[in-house]
């Protein structure tokens, strides 16, 4: 008859415990690291989303303007502007407390900077023109500028103040 060994079956699986251990602590510090690597990333493209938002829906609401007497820039409130006109209504897109913010009323409707709406972040806008050419330069929170140069068919008059 063969003799069982009582004390050796404990040891029969504190390998495959260790082992399921090791993996198990290896596993967490891999999920750990690789978190705060995708923190990052998702952190970055956040900030190249809103440079890209701002830049395109100005780049789109000029295209939208471009008409005869429909684009004109200036200063609004202390900040350089876009006046985008169209059928007794303006448009005013324009960087206010952090934030582009856009102003849709009738011609002479008599609304101040703060009765905008929120667009997206940002912390300067720029609106220049020379020859025919709208330049637009928007500062990120970051202090990064980007800029975009547009040419209307219908020309560029700038704002009286």
């Amino acid at each position: 008859m063969p003799v069982k060994k009582e004390g050796a079956k404990g040891f029969q699986f504190l390998p495959a415990l260790v082992l399921g251990g090791l993996f198990l602590t290896l596993a967490i510090g891999l999920a750990l690291l690789s978190s705060g690597v995708y923190r990052q990333i998702v952190d970055g493209a956040d900030r190249v989303s809103a440079r890209r938002t701002a830049l395109s829906y100005l780049v789109g609401q000029v295209r939208r303007a471009d008409h005869a007497d429909g684009i004109a820039y200036g200063d609004f409130g202390g900040n350089d502007a876009l006046f985008l006109r169209e059928n007794g209504y303006i448009t005013i897109l324009y960087q206010y407390d952090g934030m582009l913010r856009e102003l849709y009323m009738e011609e002479d409707g008599g609304l101040t900077p703060a009765d905008g709406m929120e667009v997206t972040p940002l912390s300067k806008l720029l609106v220049e023109a020379q020859d025919n050419t709208l330049s637009i330069a928007v500062t990120d929170g970051d202090g990064q500028e980007y800029a975009v140069s547009l040419t209307p068919r219908s020309g560029i008059q700038e704002e009286p103040s």
